[in-house]
């Protein structure tokens, strides 16, 4: 009977063993392509994370572009506003100087015929004939004077005209360089919005490639996610099928344990039968010994009790010596396991503890060099500047280039960051553009400046020296025409503010 259930439960477990490898091992296949397939998405969603973060870094700084460049192009509309009025003045200037030139030829005329008359009407002789025409010496000397101032007149009225001619001609001379100056900002301004659109361009371009990779590599993450969910329905799949066999074979078991049960019951049972019926012919047999059988069978007992009573006692001996050699040996090797782990956490804490020391000896290097450094800054600025002393140090970077975005006063600087390295020479920290340098100081009027303070125009900015002139890093032109140069009319274009740094 038994050799029979051991044959059925062997042919379950046959039919079993020859469909679970089969899908088992497809499952651990799907399962590593999905775990790959997982991992290419995680992949694929942090290129789009990081494409996504460039591409907004690189709209931030096309804003910064077009707001520079909506500046730009303001400076040249005021630029050209302000070369519009040059021009007018120099219309003037020409009309002022025609109107000049034309009464100083007037009065030359005048001179000429005065001069022209005395001698027709005398010649050499017109000294003398009015000593001679003369009633009394008073009458002369009357006479005398009023030729003489009338002489001096002419002079005087000649010259005149000749100094308004050549401050007419000064001054359209100064007003052409003026406007001069004006073309060549409004030139720099130009160039700067070219270059300025030029970047705009070709960050707009960028960004238009992110929004294409960007797309690339999402278009590849939803074909990875489609994937997974494929692979989960086959997964899904798999593990139904799973479960539908495990149940079949549990069915199946349960049902060769039932039937295996219910033939070895009849087997017992009729076991039990056969032995029954046995004992009934053997009692018989034997019922005219019963007395010897008693005898024999209480023997018999109490040998069986003694044995069992010496047996159980060995047992008990046997397994309670084992039991506390074992507990013995196991309580021993915990103790060896903690001690390791004592060495071990006394081993890192030795270790923080030098991690912790070595960290303070460079905390503190890092703080001396540091404070090393502010005493370099420190000692760099000369805390007894003066506004003469700002000039005289600015003066001497005449004549050096100007470079738009420069912050060289000798190889090439824009007109702020030469007003911000000449105060910085001196200790004063301002602002690194001019209209934030706008702001710089202390405000003060025109007619309260002096040598030192500086003059804020738009887009503009440069160093008042105190003579009604300025310093300043004009524009790209070469020297004199543009770079760092004096100009002797601190107004000649409408400023925004006048600032004093150095009190």
């Amino acid at each position: 009977m038994k050799k029979r259930i051991i044959a059925l439960s062997l042919v379950l477990a046959m039919s079993a063993s020859l469909t679970f490898p089969v899908a088992a091992a497809r499952k651990d296949e799907v399962q590593a392509e999905k775990a790959a397939t997982e991992s290419k998405l995680s992949a694929a969603e942090s290129k789009v994370d990081e494409l996504e973060s460039e591409k907004n870094a690189l709209l931030g700084e096309i804003d910064s572009l077009d707001q520079s460049l909506v500046q730009t192009m303001a400076q040249i509309e005021i630029l050209n506003g302000e070369i519009s009025d040059k021009e007018s003045a120099i219309e003037d200037t020409k009309q002022k100087l025609e109107d000049a030139q034309a009464e100083k030829d007037k009065q030359y005329a005048s001179m000429k015929k005065r001069i022209q008359y005395l001698y027709e009407n005398g010649g050499s002789n017109a000294w003398a004939q009015m000593i001679l025409e003369s009633g009394s010496i008073t009458d002369m000397f009357d006479k005398a004077e009023y030729t003489e101032k009338m002489y001096q007149y002419d002079r005087d009225e000649l010259q005149k005209m000749k100094d308004v001619v050549t401050e007419v001609t000064q001054l359209g001379e100064q007003l052409t360089q003026e406007k001069a100056e004006l073309e060549d900002m409004k030139q720099a301004q130009e160039d700067q919005q070219s270059s300025l659109q030029t970047q705009m361009d070709q960050k707009k371009a960028e960004a238009s490639d992110y929004e294409t990779q960007i797309a690339n590599v999402q278009a590849q993450a939803q074909e990875y996610k489609n994937l997974i969910e494929q692979q989960n329905a086959e997964l899904k799949k798999i593990q139904e099928e799973e479960a539908r066999k495990a149940a079949e074979k549990a069915a199946a078991e349960k049902a060769a344990k039932e039937k295996a049960a219910k033939e070895q019951a009849a087997a017992e049972a009729k076991a039990a039968e056969e032995k029954a019926a046995a004992e009934s012919t053997k009692a018989e047999q034997t019922s005219t010994k019963s007395e010897d059988t008693t005898d024999n069978s209480d023997n018999n007992v109490s040998e069986d009790t003694t044995d069992n009573s010496s047996n159980s006692a060995s047992e008990d001996t046997t397994d309670n010596s084992s039991n506390s050699a074992s507990e013995d040996t196991t309580d021993n090797s915990n103790v060896s396991e903690d001690t390791s782990n004592d060495d071990a956490s006394n081993d890192t804490t030795n270790d923080a503890s030098n991690n912790t020391s070595d960290n303070d000896s460079n905390y503190s290097e890092d703080v001396s060099d540091d404070s090393s450094s502010a005493t370099d800054n420190s000692s760099s600025s000369t805390s007894s500047a003066t506004g003469e002393a700002v000039v005289a140090y600015a003066s001497q970077f005449i004549g050096n280039p100007y470079v738009y975005g420069g912050n060289s006063l000798t190889n090439g600087i824009d007109c702020s960051g030469f007003v911000q390295q000449v105060f910085a020479h001196f200790g004063y920290s301002l602002p690194r553009v001019s209209d934030a340098q706008a702001g710089a100081g202390r405000g003060i009027s025109y007619s309260e400046s002096r040598a030192g303070d500086i003059i804020v125009y738009s887009g503009h900015v440069a160093i008042l020296t105190g003579d009604g002139g300025i310093v300043h890093a004009s524009n790209s032109a070469p020297y004199p025409q543009g770079g760092i140069k004096y100009s002797s009319n601190a107004l000649y274009r409408p400023y925004i503010a006048i600032r004093r740094i150095v009190e």
